[in-house]
């Protein structure tokens, strides 16, 4: 047997259960200094079980049976302590709430470098180099639940980049990141290559990363059943006449504390329609969505939802209209099962149970009905939230960045979903930076920038115009990356 190379990162032969199936077993891969690597695969793959091994998080912190062996720089981490491993590698999670730690986007990116021992002035110029790289420079005494999805997820890569480990894995790192932000990364692990760090990039695609990926590994070790039963899990309301308005903003405005995060928002979605709402982080979309089920009032101005004045209603009342997918599912599931997490809205509105198992059933989750939620992956855990919100048979449902974790084949059954929602006289809103998502379900987008309506047309109008696309700062779909090959090819051959 040949000597294992102490100088990288190597996986041989590992394996992984948290019970009696295996999430993967004999995986052999590696990872040279100054190489990233993408390990991509379908919602729950094994993607995410596979980063906590490589950081040694598992078997350190969450208990798994595992086999095999991973080698970083000859240590095998696996056997390591975590105190040790953090030395040299380094992970960006998923779930990236659960490692900020600061009050403020300063005291953030100053724990890890504090808890390294560095000097102090070492500690202020990494901290301003980050700020400035990850254009958080704004946000620096910002208290992070100031910040939106977006920039935590920012925040969070800043600070683990900032304390240099030799080894870095992300997990899924531009899911909520804007079309600026994820150019922003793929220069910075350009630049990490550069220096020599190895790079391990978990993912469902690579858009925006392409020219800094050196190879390419496919996890696909689970399979799935679905069931085209769309129809089921719905029920039709004859009540509802497209065209009709759904939901009416009249001259909104909004803050939390500082400035407005919202002004002069006016604006009507139609009953039928599927909107997409895009914008880059920090822009007010999630804030305006927000309004719509009564969770934030408006300053000044009113919100309608199906007639009613969101500022004299509750958002328990508005529950019977409104469904919410959050897009940071572990905040918002509270049940021990599948099941009791789907169910927990139909048994407060004395619903059927109907509606929830076709649900699940549609969603490919059926099986996983008895399961606890936190063995599921990120992908797994929005679907868990979209059944529950199917499973109420709302009149509006609201997707905050539902493509997060989920695949192509995720994604059409999505897609099935909200076009049977809106062929029943059902409003759609679909928060997203996914522009060929936003394509392919939307008939109307609308374009948030610094608490503004930038933009509201037809999707090709505003996604499919590069200069459009450019001016907002939206993600390019693939089909006008596509077109702008071609163009530079033709000048290229003439």
């Amino acid at each position: 047997m040949a000597a294992v190379k102490e100088d990288g990162l190597r996986v041989e032969g590992l394996g992984c259960r948290y019970d009696k199936h295996w999430i993967f077993r004999d995986l052999n891969f590696a990872v040279k200094p100054g190489e990233a690597v993408a390990i991509i695969g379908p919602s729950g793959s094994g993607k995410t079980t596979l980063a906590y091994c490589l950081a040694g998080i598992i078997p350190n912190r969450i208990k798994a049976e595992v086999e095999g062996k991973v080698l970083v720089d000859g240590r095998n981490v696996l056997t390591s302590k975590l105190k040790e491993n953090v030395k040299v590698i380094n992970i960006i999670l998923q779930n990236y709430e659960m490692q900020i730690f600061g009050l403020t986007v300063e005291e953030d990116l100053a724990f890890g470098l504090e808890n390294l021992g560095l000097e102090d002035e070492e500690i202020k110029a990494r901290i301003n180099w980050a700020l400035e790289t990850f254009g958080l420079s704004k946000y620096r005494s910002y208290y992070v639940h100031e910040l939106s999805g977006g920039l935590r997820q920012r925040l969070a890569i800043a600070s683990s980049i900032v304390t240099a480990p030799k080894y870095l894995v992300m997990d899924d790192p531009t899911a909520n990141l804007d079309w600026r932000g994820i150019l922003e990364l793929n220069e910075n692990i350009q630049k990490l290559k550069a220096e020599g760090k190895g790079i391990i990039i978990m993912a469902r695609r690579l858009k925006g990363l392409e020219e800094s990926i050196d190879k390419v590994i496919h996890l696909n070790t689970r399979k799935r059943s679905f069931k085209n039963s769309v129809n089921h899990c719905l029920k039709n309301s004859n009540k509802l006449q497209v065209n009709d308005p759904a939901i009416i903003f009249e001259n909104v405005w909004f803050k939390y504390a500082r400035e407005y995060v919202l002004e002069e928002v006016d604006l009507k979605i139609s009953k039928g329609q599927c909107v997409a709402l895009m914008g880059p982080n920090g822009s007010g979309k999630t804030t305006l969505v927000k309004h719509i089920n009564g969770l934030l009032k408006p300053i000044k101005g009113r919100v309608l939802v199906l007639g009613n004045d969101t500022r004299e209603c509750s958002p328990a009342q508005l529950a019977r209209y409104v469904a919410f997918v959050f897009q940071d599912p572990d905040k918002h599931i509270t049940c021990e099962t599948v099941w009791d997490e789907v169910m927990f809205g139909p048994r407060n509105l004395g619903l059927s149970e109907h509606y929830a198992e076709e649900a699940l059933r549609t969603l490919g989750l059926l099986e996983r009905k008895n399961d606890p939620p936190y063995l599921l992956s990120m992908g797994e855990k929005i679907r868990v939230s979209i059944a529950g919100a199917l499973s109420m048979n709302p009149e509006i449902l609201i997707l905050d960045e539902p493509t997060t974790g989920q695949d192509e084949e995720t994604l059409s059954i999505i897609s099935s979903v909200i076009n049977r929602l809106k062929s029943m006289g059902k409003t759609v809103l679909v928060v997203t930076h996914d522009s060929d998502f936003a394509l392919s379900v939307s008939d109307r987008v609308i374009v948030m920038k610094e608490g503004v309506i930038a933009a509201d047309a037809s999707p090709k109008d505003i996604l499919l115009n590069e200069v459009v696309v450019n001016e907002l700062g939206l993600e390019p779909p693939t089909m006008l990356l596509e077109s702008s090959v071609k163009t530079a090819e033709a000048i290229a051959y003439d």
